[in-house]
Formats: structure tokens, sequence, C-alpha cells
């Protein structure tokens, strides 16, 4: 090949190299990749006026509220639950100031059990009684971690249990605990307790001694326990509230190890699980919590969204379980809200959000009902409950406020 051919190729392949390079360089932006192919319909004669360049590339995460267009073949959504329902986990705070018999009846709710943790002494148990009508509230106090701040080692622990003892000649059906038992008490060397940690025997032997119920809330969903960034699919939820973070602390598996260490060492206290034992999301190892523990029962307060993102195994799993499970939804009582807890429950409506209007999402998902059989129903909404707690159902009946109208 002549000199000045080859000088000349060479030239040539310099410059369409360039031009690669520079061409690799631009479609790295967006904005140029979209211009191509617009100029690509324009080309095919489509022209820009079938779409719209203002589209905008990204938008913020809280922006995005997408309205599904999809016409669902069902939708049913009962205006009240099939039967009267036990609210086992329930809060009634201090600010509400709502008329109390009458959302519990919108919610047809004939008997509500108040987890109330902050009540830790027979007097504040009294104190919390008055103007609360008895035949349908159930108030399960705390324990008294005040106690900690005075002395902080085993004589300490033996003060809670003489104020929970107190509670328990009071008349209380039950005790609940927060997940600041192992994720938030700590030890005088600034480590945290361990859910199962051998101080707190005195506390379980007076739960057995008076068979007190224990609804233990131990974690929350996993995805609190990881990195906050583009892979966590709560990531919404955690940007709206970074305290509920768990990242620096122990693991979901460390305190549900230790939670589930302490209901096998204690065969002879009963407890439920709240918020399905932390394993909505793993209906396996729910499974085999069940399975393993005679002794523990798990409610479904905050977890219809994790539920409903397999309704076919859940609707097994609350059949198989039908005696294992209890009715809660968290918070007072709400209507529309319950709302949905009906419509899961009760229908097979496909594809309905799992939050109402005035509630925050928990990820960009939403669920399917599992219509359960009226058996599995009367169990989860009433009979599990009465069972545990020691009510009769004709007396559960006769509350009911569709009866009392």
């Amino acid at each position: 090949m002549p000199e000045p051919t080859r000088r000349g190729l060479k030239r040539s392949l310099t410059a369409i190299l360039i031009i690669s390079w520079i061409a690799l360089f631009l479609w790295a932006f967006p904005s140029v990749r979209v211009g191509v192919r617009f100029a690509v319909l324009n080309a095919l004669g489509f022209g820009a006026a079938l779409a719209g360049k203002d589209v905008p590339e990204e938008i913020a995460l809280s922006e995005f509220k997408p309205v599904s267009v999809m016409v669902p073949v069902s939708e049913t959504i009962p205006q009240q639950p099939r039967y009267p329902v036990v609210e086992f986990h329930g809060h009634i705070f201090p600010t509400y100031t709502g008329d109390l018999d009458a959302d519990l009846a919108q919610c047809r709710t004939a008997l509500f059990v108040n987890l109330a943790l902050r009540t830790t002494t027979s007097d504040g148990y009294a104190k919390l009684q008055q103007g609360r009508p008895q035949k349908t509230i159930v108030h399960f106090p705390g324990w008294n971690y005040a106690r900690l701040k005075e002395v902080n080692d085993a004589s300490g622990v033996a003060q809670m249990a003489s104020d929970l003892e107190a509670l328990a000649k009071a008349g209380i059906k039950g005790v609940k605990l927060w997940k600041n038992l192992g994720l938030g008490q700590k030890k005088p060397d600034g480590t945290f307790y361990a859910i199962d940690d051998p101080i707190f025997e005195p506390l379980w032997d007076v739960a057995a001694r008076y068979d007190l119920i224990i609804a233990i809330h131990t974690a929350d969903p996993p995805a609190f326990f990881g990195k906050a960034d583009g892979t966590n699919e709560r990531f919404e939820e955690l940007s709206h509230h970074p305290e509920w973070s768990f990242v620096k602390g122990p693991t979901f598996d460390e305190v549900l190890a230790q939670r589930d260490r302490l209901f096998e060492r204690r065969r002879d206290v009963r407890f439920v699980a709240l918020h399905f034992g932390e394993l909505a999301h793993d209906l396996k190892r729910a499974a085999a919590l069940l399975d393993r523990h005679p002794n523990v029962w798990v409610d479904t307060a905050q977890r219809i969204d994790e539920l409903g993102r397999q309704p076919k195994a859940a609707r097994a799993f609350f059949i198989k379980y039908q005696d294992r499970i209890l009715y809660g939804t968290d918070g007072l009582p709400d209507y529309e809200k319950v709302r949905i807890y009906w419509r899961f429950f009760e229908t097979d409506d496909e594809y309905f959000d799992y939050y109402p209007p005035h509630k925050a999402r928990k990820g960009l998902w939403k669920i399917s009902g599992i219509a359960l059989p009226d058996d599995v129903l009367r169990k989860l909404y009433y009979l599990n409950a009465l069972r545990l707690i020691g009510v009769s159902e004709a007396e559960f009946l006769r509350n009911d406020p569709l009866q009392r109208k």
C-alpha cells in the first residue's frame, strides 16, 4: 500500500476512534439519549406530537404517588367485620380525646386490649382504669424499667418483679414488652440487655406464677436493620423516620434469637409475639416459630402489608395455624384502617392499598385478600383471644356493638 494511502487510512481510523469516544461520552447523558430517540421518531414520521419532551428525567420519591389505572374485577370493601372482634393490639394514647365507646362500636370491637407499656405500677394501673369501660377494655401494663435507673443490677430487677406482682394481684391479664428490651435498655457497661438475660428471671417467675400473657414486640421489619439506600424497599419510610433505623445496633437475627431462646426456656409462660412474630415476610420461618414453641401466638398488627404480598401462602398459613393467630391492628380504633384489614381477611380482592388515605405507605406495593373460611375467621377475630385471656364467648357476644344497638 502506498505511503500516502496508509497515512490517510490511519488519519481516518483515528478520526473514527475520536468520534466514537465522543459519541460514547455524550450517550452517557440521558438528555442526549432522549434527543436521539426523538430524532428517530421524527424520521419514522411520528413527529413530536405523540410524545412530550416535558417528561422529567427524575422526581423526588416523596412526590411519586402513582395512581393505578387497573380496573378491578372484584372490589368488596366491608362496612363491618363478619363477626365482632377482639382488638388484641390496641393503644389508648394519653392525647386521645375522642368518644371511645363510639369509636369501638363503629369498628365492631367488643373487647379492646390496650397495650399500655408506660403504666408500670399498681397506682398507675388504678388511674388507667378510671373512666374506661371495664367490660370492653383490658389493659396490659409494662415493666418498671425506672427501677434500673435507681439500682442497675439484680436488686433493681427484684424491685421490678415486686411491682409486677403488685399489678398481677390488682388483676392484670398480661404485660406489654416493647422492643427497648433488646434494642434500648442498657447495662452499666453500655451494652444492651439481651431479651433472654438471666437477670430478668424473677419477672418471668411472676408471669408464670400468675399466668400472665406476655405481649412482646421484639423488632421491626428487616429492612429497618439494613442500610438505607436504593436497594432498601422501605427507603421512603426510613427517609421520613430515620430514627426507626437499627443499622448500628444488634442485628435482626440476633434479637430474634434472644427472644426464641427465652420462649424455649420459659415454656411455662404464654407469649404473644406481636407483629406476626416479626416474620410476616418469611412464612416458613414463622411456621417454624409456632411449631417449635407451643406457648407462642402471633398477632396481625401492622403486617397485612407483608402478608398480602403472597396471599396464597398467607391463606394456607392462616388455615394451618388457625388456633395461634390473633386479630390486631395497632393503635386506636380507626375505621378507615380496620376496613382494610377486614377486606384482606374476608375477601379475595386483588391489588389494593394496605393503608388508608390518611396514613403513609410503607413500600411501593399493593396487596390481595386471603378470603378466610368462616370458622377460621371466627377464631382470628375473637375466639383465640377469648381463650387466651379467659373470657367466655357468651359474655363477649353480649358486648357485640351490633347486638347492643
